[in-house]
């Protein structure tokens, strides 16, 4: 798809008989299939920038623009994840009838429960999913069988007396187990410590794109299988003799699709909280590999050593979220009236966190954007962010307010300067709207006005798809602006005429408004319904017949065509026809008004006038 086929893909969705519909589903609910048709556009957009970037010229122009796709391809993502959960979490609560409480049994009974009546808890684990699902990809580090070859290696030789690896070997640990290395404060081997940092830095690559299940496969692929043992602690305790039977999808290691299969058997982890305090502790020791307490941190939910490895803003959302979503989930389980009494975790009473508890997405960006970093600050102010995070905290109300208000102050030339982003912002706009929520007309009538200016320069042909989504009211003052800017000849302006009938635009209104604007522009009037001035000029003189016409008495000439081009117009354009050659008679410019009549339809005089 090139550049200038993307304008008309989007239009393409827009125009689709779904949009228009109103498909519903259950409890009436609007359906919404297409933000991700609009995603699908943008990563198609990407992939062919990204394979033009490795095989063509302009390599770095390429690589710009296909980041501005992933951008925009992540936040349709996140439109199509989050909305059509709040219409749906609204629907339900609309139609929701009170029940007796149930007493939860189990931890994973208690979280679904939770699941189930905060909607809040709901839409902060999908935002997280979202940041999983588009976290960019990454390079793992190749499984190696043979745990600690090298370091074993050398205790060996050690053991067996030779001299060389007795003096290679004194800082190296003289034991093979995973805590080795903080039991005697030595080091591993330098090609054991270099896998291992490589694995940990892995493993918490995998715990951020939320593929838990993937890094416990490679610890044991990796002959680690104490650790994928320390990774699963986090699985919810549950006993089937105690909960009923559920399909309902789980937040768990097996990732955003999987679904709660019935186990045979208790399964999960009934000291969950205990494990937490463990990893936090682990994370705590500052001994500890900083991506090893980072990974550990980020099962337990704190951010503390989460953020020293945050590059990204994507990357500190999702630690402030993550823990967000662990904080919400202890208090339910803690809260909960269970049947068994899990360990106590006072002996861990000592690690404690310097954030002060995260309570709502507002807390997470307000201290994201006063972050000591520069950086971190410029990147939250950049366009994407500030949209994404006005979906994520539902303000796309006042997010468009001002993103409008900032058009008219640049007079567009907001705009001319990023027209990709102001075509996401109008589709999102649309979207929304026929989501059901209430976006203020006249704040999408501006956005849509700017991008029908900048659809007028290159793809006129699209501009009455997006007028016919502005009020009736102003319907055809826009369309009708829009043709008078138009100077190609006769058949194309009379083309793009015929577009705004198909588009359910009332076509013959906007002829006569068309021509009373070219007119009235011509006669040194404003666009306003202003009497013009048709008093003859005492100094004006009669042109000869073959005089050539001025470019001003074209216009005004080629303004009739509008009202000719359809019988049922020829009354109104008799009018016109009328007043415009009086103008000229006044003038004296007689080759004008010759050339006026000349240029009329041939059945344009009726047997009945």
């Amino acid at each position: 798809m090139a550049a200038s086929d993307v304008a008309a893909g989007f239009a393409a969705i827009v125009e689709c008989p779904e949009w228009h519909g109103g498909a519903e589903g259950a409890g009436g609910a609007k359906t919404a299939p297409n933000a991700r048709a609009f995603g699908r556009l943008a990563r198609q957009r990407c992939k062919e920038l990204e394979d033009g970037a490795a095989f063509g010229p302009g390599g770095e122009r390429r690589e710009s623009e296909a980041a501005y796709w992933t951008a925009e391809s992540s936040t349709w993502d996140l439109v199509a994840r989050l909305y059509p959960l709040r219409q749906q979490s609204r629907a339900e609560a609309h139609a929701a009838t009170p029940s007796a409480a149930k007493p939860a049994t189990t931890d994973f009974t208690s979280v679904r429960e939770l699941m189930d009546t905060n909607s809040q808890l709901t839409e902060y684990v999908e935002v997280r999913r979202w940041l999983e699902a588009t976290a960019p990809a990454f390079q793992p580090v190749e499984t190696r069988k043979g745990y600690l070859f090298y370091t074993r290696r050398s205790i060996r030789e050690r053991a067996s007396g030779s001299a060389a690896a007795t003096a290679a070997g004194g800082q190296t640990v003289t034991e093979a187990d995973p805590d080795a290395t903080s039991r005697q404060r030595k080091e591993l081997a330098p090609e054991d410590a270099e896998y291992e940092a490589g694995l940990l830095r892995t493993l918490y690559d995998y715990v951020r794109r939320g593929s838990v299940g993937n890094a416990m496969d490679l610890c044991v692929e990796s002959d680690e299988p104490w650790r994928a043992a320390s990774l699963k602690g986090g699985l919810f305790w549950r006993d089937p003799q105690l909960e009923p039977e559920s399909g309902m999808s789980v937040d768990a290691e097996d990732g955003p699709g999987a679904v709660d299969v019935h186990p045979p058997h208790t399964a999960g982890n009934i000291n969950r909280a205990l494990w937490k305090r463990a990893c936090a502790a682990l994370a705590h020791d500052e001994s500890n590999d900083s991506y090893e307490r980072a990974l550990y941190a980020a099962l337990s939910g704190r951010l503390d050593e989460v953020v020293l490895v945050c590059e990204t803003w994507e990357d500190y959302v999702w630690a402030y979220v993550n823990a967000m979503i662990e904080a919400c989930i202890d208090q339910a389980i803690r809260g909960a009236a269970g049947l068994y009494e899990p360990a106590s975790t006072a002996s861990f009473d000592h690690i404690q966190s310097k954030y002060p508890p995260v309570s709502d997405m507002r807390h997470v960006f307000t201290a994201i954007a006063t972050h000591d970093s520069a950086a971190l600050r410029l990147e939250s102010a950049a366009p994407f962010h500030r949209l994404q995070k006005a979906l994520i905290e539902d303000t796309f109300v006042e997010y468009v307010t001002e993103f409008a208000r900032a058009l008219r102050a640049a007079n567009e030339s907001a705009a001319d300067d990023c027209p990709e982003l102001l075509r996401l912002v109008v589709h999102i706009a649309l979207y929304l709207r026929r989501l059901g929520a209430d976006l203020p007309a006249e704040v999408v009538s501006d956005v849509l006005e700017s991008y029908i200016a900048h659809l007028a320069e290159s793809h006129r042909e699209l501009v009455a798809t997006y007028v016919a989504h502005m009020p009736t009211v102003v319907q055809t003052d826009v369309y009708a602006r829009f043709l008078q800017g138009i100077a190609a000849a006769a058949p194309i302006r009379l083309q793009l005429l015929r577009l705004a009938g198909r588009h359910g635009l009332d076509q013959a209104a906007i002829a006569k408004r068309t021509a009373e604007r070219v007119l009235h522009c011509c006669a040194g009037g404003s666009d306003d319904d202003s009497p013009m001035d048709t008093e003859a000029d005492p100094a004006f003189e009669l042109a000869e017949p073959a005089e050539p016409l001025t470019d001003v008495e074209l216009v005004q000439i080629r303004a009739i065509e509008w009202v000719t081009s359809s019988p049922r117009l020829y009354e109104h354009a008799l009018i016109e026809v009328c007043g415009l050659a009086r103008r000229f008679l006044l003038a004296g410019r007689t080759n004008a008004a010759a050339h006026l009549f000349n240029s009329l339809p041939e059945d344009f005089v009726q047997h009945d006038w």
